[in-house]
């Protein structure tokens, strides 16, 4: 649970996007913003009870556009059953795209490392993805590091998802037993897939208008605080 935080716009320092060849599909346009004291609260939407998530040592940051005017949430897109005359109203963010480096999602935020994704609102998940080197030749060391409290998120909000598409990474790795017990025990659908599947897959059951989540790892171990390689 302390691995996540939630993300919101934020007009702080710039710092200089890695090397255009780190990711051949970033804009070399895009910058760094840091995320100032940004918690999620009892008053935040979706969060029923008195826990307060806090970013850990290892603070995140957000990656947006230069387009400081925009909204996190604007979008030209508007879904069935939106209320178009209430402002403050934010249509659904699908993923748009998946890099070495992150999330690229629909209203062209940019998110270092992983993501998860509850009532269609974003939070950074700072994580690295299973192993898959060569000494990870068990299930215990491919899940080094991983226990079901990287999932405690879950057990807080209301209404929880039917559904929870976890993304492994490049590929798809069997999930252990202690996690798929965590998650069933609270009523959750569990679907384990890679994290491109995942993510294609939530978009599509976003838009059948389903209860679900996604918590989707990296393709590589990436550093949020600035967007390389670990």
């Amino acid at each position: 649970m302390r691995s996540l935080i939630p993300v919101f716009r934020s007009t702080t320092t710039r710092h200089p996007i890695p090397h255009p060849s780190f990711s051949r599909n970033l804009q070399p346009s895009r910058t760094f913003l840091t995320v100032k004291r940004t918690f999620l609260t009892t008053n935040h939407a979706f969060l029923s009870t008195g826990h307060t998530f806090l970013p850990t040592t290892r603070t995140i940051l957000v990656l947006q556009s230069t387009q400081q005017s925009r909204s996190i949430h604007s979008t030209s897109r508007l879904l069935d059953l939106e209320n178009m005359f209430d402002p403050d109203q934010a249509p659904s963010l699908t993923i748009s795209r998946l890099t070495q480096r992150g999330y690229e999602l629909s209203d062209d935020l940019v998110i270092p490392g992983g993501v998860v994704f509850i009532d269609s609102q974003p939070f950074l998940w700072n994580v690295d993805p299973p192993r898959s080197d060569p000494e990870a030749k068990t299930l215990e060391k491919v899940w080094e590091g991983w226990g079901k409290e990287r999932f405690g998120v879950f057990e807080v909000v209301t209404p929880r998802p039917e559904i929870l598409l976890f993304g492994t990474g490049s590929r798809t790795f069997p999930v252990p037993k202690e996690i798929k017990e965590y998650i069933s025990s609270l009523g959750i659908q569990l679907d384990v897939m890679d994290s491109r599947n995942a993510a294609s897959t939530y978009n599509m059951l976003l838009e059948e208008g389903r209860r679900v989540a996604a918590a989707l790892c990296p393709l590589v171990a990436v550093d949020p605080k600035s967007g390389k390689k670990r």
